[in-house]
């Protein structure tokens, strides 16, 4: 019997230790400061590659708060003049440089419209890249490559 009443013993203790701390959190932590705690995640970066269809010339989408991160990814892989001011701005584009995948820096995915003018300016760098000048007659083809890009895109962030 003594057995039984040192188990509800210690249950009692646990329990009430329980509500004292959730006490302290509600009296000295404000609801906002507990919640964005709670929810707060380690940035983690997206990285992928949109192929580049008729072109073979892929782009790469880097998506990352982390701009110290975004900056050294695109110095180690196709830009090494790059600075930290080039990621002052709510998304940028790295053309080709030698033949090498231009990458869409976004520090998120939430805003369409910068999501879709950063993939026109990777479009405009692979078409420059294969000598094809936006004109009345090539038109078709830049649509169809900025289409191709934004599906991928948006098949791939899922």
């Amino acid at each position: 019997m003594k057995l039984k009443n040192l188990d509800f013993c210690v249950i009692a203790q646990i329990l009430l230790l329980s509500l004292m701390i959730a006490f302290y959190l509600v009296l000295f932590f404000p609801k906002d400061s507990r919640s964005k705690s709670v929810i707060y995640t380690k940035d983690i970066p997206q990285i992928f590659t949109l192929t580049g269809g008729a072109f073979d010339l892929d782009v790469a989408v880097l998506i990352t708060e982390d701009t110290a991160f975004a900056l050294k990814y695109v110095r180690e892989n196709l830009d090494s003049t790059a600075m930290s001011s080039d990621f002052d701005a709510r998304g940028a584009t790295f053309g080709t440089i030698d033949g090498r995948s231009p990458i869409i820096w976004l520090p998120n995915s939430n805003d369409e419209s910068v999501i879709s003018h950063e993939i026109l300016h990777a479009t405009i760098s692979i078409m420059n890249w294969a000598n094809i000048q936006l004109k009345e007659d090539t038109e078709e083809v830049y649509a169809y490559e900025l289409g191709y890009l934004t599906k991928q895109f948006y098949n791939l962030k899922k």
